[in-house]
């Protein structure tokens, strides 16, 4: 997918056109790239979150044109809040290398402070390594937003013990937050991305074509 390239030449090409300069070669770019992405995905449905892929989760904001989505869990005298949007693209030379998913999860009891905010990243399987998540972070809040420059959240993940960076993560697998649930929504998120997507590059194309 190359968005970030065809953004760059839509933009160009507005200006041109401004000074009445035409782009023949762009509206066969955008043609081509549309039947490139149609070719490898070639749904144009919204894409669901079905019950069986987020265990017992259920999606309470997942907007189609939106480009994150959030969960919550209820059970046990806890609640939990799990955010996730795709993160950056990233490059290696000209290829895309596979895009990983930024997870915030917030676990909370009703009535008591503080409520427990996770950062993860959702990641790809590579070679020999299985598809899943890491902890990058873990602080505490007193509610829901609070935070600021001097509050001191806790030292780097990475630098905590071994063994209490494990049970912080079967802490969050016990309540749902697995390698199952963080590949389903990497997978959704660029689904519904590439849907977006599709209908950018629709939306230029008859932009371009009224123009023609």
């Amino acid at each position: 997918m190359f968005l970030r390239r065809l953004s760059t030449s839509a933009s160009a090409a507005l200006r041109r056109r401004r000074r009445g300069a035409k782009d023949d070669g762009l509206l066969p770019a955008l043609r081509a790239e549309i039947a490139h992405e149609l070719s490898s995905s070639p749904s144009s449905s919204p894409p669901s979150l079905h019950s069986q892929d987020i265990n017992d989760f259920a999606a309470v904001s997942d907007a189609p044109r939106a480009q994150d989505v959030l969960l919550r869990r209820r059970g046990g005298g806890e609640e939990v809040l799990v955010s996730a949007l795709l993160a950056p693209l990233r490059f290696e030379g000209e290829e895309p290398l596979p895009r990983d998913a930024l997870m915030k999860v917030f676990v909370s009891k009703p009535g008591v402070e503080p409520l427990l905010r996770f950062d993860c990243r959702a990641v790809a399987g590579d070679g020999d390594s299985a598809a899943g998540y890491d902890i990058t972070a873990l602080s505490y809040h007193e509610f829901p937003g609070d935070g600021g420059d001097r509050k001191y959240e806790g030292p780097d993940f990475r630098d905590l013990d071994p063994k209490l960076q494990t049970a912080l993560k079967e802490y969050l697998m016990a309540r749902g937050v697995n390698s199952e649930l963080a590949n389903s929504l990497r997978e959704h998120l660029l689904q519904k991305e590439h849907i977006q997507y599709v209908g950018w590059l629709k939306t230029m194309e008859g932009m371009f074509t009224k123009d023609g």
